[in-house]
């Protein structure tokens, strides 16, 4: 029987290899039962309300064993988790994406700019989500930290980096306020009237002289509330 220490060099590199393998193999296979299970989770909320959100209902429309899903996910906590980072890593991704493509084109407010077009594409892409997202922080509220956190974060960057911080933030208002208009159901903008509205603003935002129109407004503003106020 051969032992380890009795393996020459060129075997110990292949058996590492054929090791390294099975564990990417077996990370590859962990990965993607994760996405399922995450999809299906989705689905069913979309097909039948969030009421109808368990652990037995998703393992089955993911045709895994509960005991397959538990492996991947050890409570409905732990999924629902999941699906909010779902929500979030798409943003991030079209985000990023954006960013690539719009980062170098020499017009301001770039950050902002790129978040509208990564809104606009991700509404355009009909994934569903939003939905596992709006069903997550209906059973846990407590998971909407992390999207608190991401909105506080990138409204100091656009304040910070936006060579109009004032339209920069006009314009992360009214897209947010759209957005969660069409996640509660509650939007009267068809997909299209949405894109329409969104260019519009990426538009104004990359004018520069938009941008130095609305701060002199701002500044305006202010400085007449200043004098109310000493009034």
């Amino acid at each position: 029987m051969t032992d380890a220490k009795s393996l020459s060099p060129k075997a110990e590199r292949r058996n590492g290899h054929q090791s390294s393998r099975k564990a990417d193999g077996h990370s590859t296979r962990r990965a993607n039962s994760r996405e399922r299970i995450i999809d299906a989770a989705i689905d069913l909320c979309c097909a039948q309300g969030v009421r109808h959100l368990s652990l037995d209902a998703v393992a089955e429309r993911a045709g895994l064993s509960k005991g397959g899903l538990l492996y991947n996910f050890n409570s409905k906590s732990a999924l629902l988790q999941a699906m909010v980072a779902r929500h979030m890593d798409l943003l991030e991704s079209a985000k990023a994406e954006a960013l690539d493509l719009i980062g170098d084109d020499g017009k301001p407010n770039v950050r902002v700019r790129a978040y509208l077009l990564a809104i606009r594409e991700l509404i355009s892409s009909e994934n569903n989500a939003p939905t596992g997202f709006l069903a997550a922080v209906a059973e846990e509220p407590e998971l909407l930290d992390p999207a608190r956190d991401h909105h506080m974060q990138f409204v100091r960057e656009i304040v910070g980096e936006s060579e109009s911080p004032g339209l920069a933030l006009y314009a992360f208002a009214a897209v947010e306020g759209m957005r969660n208009m069409r996640l509660l159901g509650l939007s009267p903008f068809s997909e299209e009237d949405l894109s329409i509205h969104l260019d519009r603003l990426i538009t104004l935002l990359g004018d520069p002289s938009v941008g130095a129109a609305v701060e002199a407004a701002v500044r305006a503003g202010e400085s007449a509330a200043d004098k109310a106020n000493e009034g």
